[in-house]
């Protein structure tokens, strides 16, 4: 990756290009490579809502999520369980509000997964109606189902589960609701219930929801953090050509897309448990998180921004190809704190939530969900500071762009304006 020109070292996120029709073989290395163009931009900062709403505290701790509106204003959903408004003529013209429009149910019952809610992963259709996956955590030591021996009384990374719901609105995200009553919203579940005892679990952490040009599926990537009986850890693909209905998706099986993930553990006969198994794909550590899925029109192929736990790859966010969602290319470096300007990298502790947004993508390429893009998007990203008064939590921009010739990498970095 270059940066204005110069040569940096990458590190902390991945990003990969994906896509979704028939298992077809990847390269093992990728002939695309990125450049950064130009400085990165604070698009919110959480300390403006702590001071703009009684020191409230609203942060964002998902991907940015983006779509536009009919009448062409641009609305994002981030944030937390508690999730504000956010709307503006351009993403660097943002307005939010410090009124909530969700709030997580905060069920102590793991059995109707509905406890720690976060709006993520939407599509938004031209009649106003949106629907967004739920990444629902189950911290059983905030609802007083943990056991007080010293190995989880602390709660994470035991004492913890978590699934995925969905959500609807019908007025551009204003206004959200469960799409069915809880617990018949569930969308992904790993088949077995809650157990404290057990290292965290479940399926969390969904990417955006992606209509594919090849295919007319919509796909989506997910993450088990840890293995819990026949269910292994990793990243997971499921698809889906009916968005309204909850239990409509299947993930992969290993050959084929049959997986059913949205059978709740505590109401099934497990007689049949290969059946509600996804097997994830081969390519990624376990500590990796896929983020964030578009298309390229300029490569032809689909990019996913994944991030990694790991310390020899927290720095850093990267990139991949592949044809079919299941083969993946080596992963490739594009963004990391040695590539941070200065002003910025003084606000930055750790980072995370990578994803791709170029704001072409409605006019261009009629895709109101931002979901495609050209040879130049922008790496969405949000920082961890110091203090909730003083940096915050910040979402930042940083503009890219891509290069490829006959699979060979071009080596030639101007900044764009």
């Amino acid at each position: 990756m270059k940066k204005y020109g110069s040569e940096r070292s990458m590190q902390f996120f991945l990003i990969i290009i994906l896509s979704t029709c028939g298992h077809l073989l990847a390269s093992s290395s990728s002939s695309v490579e990125t450049f950064v163009t130009g400085p990165t931009r604070n698009i919110w900062s959480s300390v403006d809502s702590y001071h703009k709403c009684n020191k409230m505290i609203d942060v964002p701790d998902i991907p940015a999520r983006i779509f536009q509106t009919n009448s062409k204003r641009i609305r994002m959903v981030i944030g937390s369980t508690n999730y504000h408004h956010m709307s503006g003529k351009s993403l660097f013209e943002m307005e939010r509000e410090c009124a909530i429009s969700w709030n997580m149910t905060g069920n102590p019952d793991p059995s109707m997964f509905c406890g720690n809610e976060f709006l993520d992963s939407t599509v938004a259709f031209p009649n106003g109606t949106v629907v967004s996956l739920i990444h629902t955590e189950y911290p059983g030591n905030r609802y007083d189902n943990c056991p007080s021996n010293p190995a989880s009384s602390l709660g994470y990374p035991t004492c913890w589960t978590v699934t995925i719901g969905l959500a609807i609105s019908y007025d551009w995200g204003s206004t959200w609701q469960h799409i069915r009553k809880p617990p018949h919203h569930l969308v992904f579940a790993v088949p077995y219930p809650y157990e404290s005892q057990n290292l965290a679990y479940g399926w969390g952490d969904p990417s955006n929801m992606i209509l594919s040009p090849r295919d007319g599926y919509y796909y989506v990537a997910m993450w088990n953090r840890n293995t819990i009986g026949e269910q292994k850890s990793g990243i997971c693909i499921a698809r889906t050509r009916h968005l309204l209905d909850p239990t409509s998706w299947r993930g992969w099986d290993g050959s084929n897309f049959t997986s059913i993930l949205h059978n709740s553990p505590y109401h099934r006969n497990n007689k049949y448990l290969t059946n509600y198994i996804c097997e994830p794909i081969k390519n990624f550590s376990s500590e990796c998180t896929i983020f964030g899925i578009v298309w390229s029109v300029y490569i032809e192929q689909f990019v996913a921004t994944i991030g990694c736990g790991t310390p020899d790859k927290s720095k850093s966010f990267y990139i991949s190809t592949s044809n079919d969602f299941i083969e993946w290319t080596d992963m490739q470096a594009v963004y990391g704190r040695d590539d941070m300007d200065e002003d910025v990298k003084k606000k930055v502790t750790s980072f995370n939530y990578p994803s791709l947004w170029d704001p072409r993508s409605p006019t261009l390429y009629h895709d109101r969900n931002y979901n495609t893009i050209g040879q130049k998007a922008y790496l969405l990203w949000t920082s961890l500071g110091h203090s909730v008064s003083s940096d915050g939590r910040n979402l930042w921009a940083t503009p890219l762009q891509f290069e490829k010739r006959n699979n060979t990498v071009t080596k030639v970095a101007t900044r764009v304006k």
